[in-house]
């Protein structure tokens, strides 16, 4: 890359008024010295370097120009990793990828923090074939994350519980700070702020999210719960819930409705109602090709403008401030609905993986 300091040393000085006059009174030079430094008919002593980006209140980096390009290229990696992501099984490629990353720019938590999820989405692909090794690189990527990056947790409990080791995921979890006091529940307290009904109701949404995980965790460890038609009645609840207050546009929270629709789908499944545990998986699919349609437009757009979503807004009577786009969703795959009807008997499994509104799932 061609280094251009003159011009960047005269963009920055036009950028906060100065004159040359005033660069070589502070670097103690002549003003014959800034015009030839900025006319590319010399450079500055490299001695210099640290005082003229501190001047200018940037870094040697940026003064040298080599930001932008540092920026673009974690930037095409980024890129590159994702498009593996949502099209691939074999994270492999994916993984050499990002390494090859993080070893061109160590420390880079945009990339640790993929690669980590590369690696655990091989040990969930591989897990008849040493997923551990994988498994364990994520987690200490994810460690090494924590506490700078909350949201690491998450996916670092769930590697945990994969690798046996709940004791280190309870203590981990026992750190973490309570639900009543986590930013969510906070700014929607702040009672006279500028943005509180929006803060407000951003915390319905972060309750709604966290609820839907733990209603279907507890009836998942719960046989007595997975049984009974009972706890149909209750995710139908959660479901109508879910919907009244999101509305008809749900941006990323169509996995929640998928997930809800695919614990309706085991639970019908074992009290034996194969109609319900039908219509509730043709439910969830259409929740997933909702999220995949959001989830595709969300990463075209991103991938033209690096900028995220602005027009988020939801449609709802209920959510009129709520900002969508900084939703933490979970992504619908596949192999959630293969999961889900795994225990279903074959009659009726064969009966939905042979659909052929049903193929992009099954490949039948």
């Amino acid at each position: 890359m061609q280094v251009n300091i003159g011009e960047k040393i005269r963009e920055l000085r036009k950028r906060d008024g100065r004159k040359q006059e005033d660069l070589a009174i502070a670097l103690g030079v002549t003003c014959q010295a800034v015009s030839r430094w900025e006319a590319n008919g010399g450079y500055p002593d490299m001695n210099m370097i640290p005082a003229i980006a501190n001047y200018f209140h940037v870094s040697i980096d940026s003064l040298f120009g080599y930001d932008n390009d540092r920026e673009c290229r974690i930037r095409e990696y980024t890129e590159k990793a994702q498009v593996m992501l949502r099209t691939g099984q074999d994270m492999t490629e994916c993984i050499d990828l990002l390494r090859k990353g993080i070893e061109e720019f160590p420390g880079e938590q945009g990339l640790m923090k993929t690669l980590a999820l590369a690696l655990s989405r091989q040990g969930w692909n591989c897990r008849e074939d040493e997923p551990g090794r994988y498994f364990e690189e994520a987690a200490a990527i994810y460690e090494k994350l924590l506490p700078a990056d909350e949201s690491c947790i998450l996916p670092l409990l769930s590697i945990y519980a994969e690798l046996g080791e709940t004791e280190k995921a309870v203590k981990k979890a026992s750190g973490q700070t309570p639900l009543e006091l986590c930013r969510e529940i906070l700014l929607g307290q702040i009672i006279g702020a500028d943005d509180h009904l929006k803060y407000s109701e951003e915390s319905v949404l972060y309750l709604l999210h966290a609820l839907r995980r733990s209603i279907e965790e507890t009836i998942s460890i719960n046989d007595k719960l997975l049984c009974s038609k009972d706890t149909i009645d209750i995710l139908t609840l959660e479901r109508k819930l879910f919907t009244k207050i999101l509305g008809k546009e749900c941006f990323g929270y169509h996995s929640d409705l998928f997930f809800i629709d695919l614990c309706l789908v085991r639970v019908a499944g074992k009290v034996k109602d194969y109609d319900s545990a039908l219509k509730y998986f043709r439910s969830a699919y259409f929740e997933y090709r909702r999220f995949k349609e959001w989830s595709d437009s969300t990463f075209r757009r991103w991938q033209e403008t690096h900028q995220p979503q602005t027009d988020t807004c939801f449609k709802s009577n209920f959510l009129s401030e709520a900002d969508a786009s900084c939703a933490a969703v979970v992504m619908c795959e596949p192999r959630f609905m293969e999961n889900a009807i795994s225990s279903l008997p074959k009659k009726v499994r064969m009966k939905i993986i042979n659909d052929p509104e049903y193929k992009n799932i099954f490949g039948s």
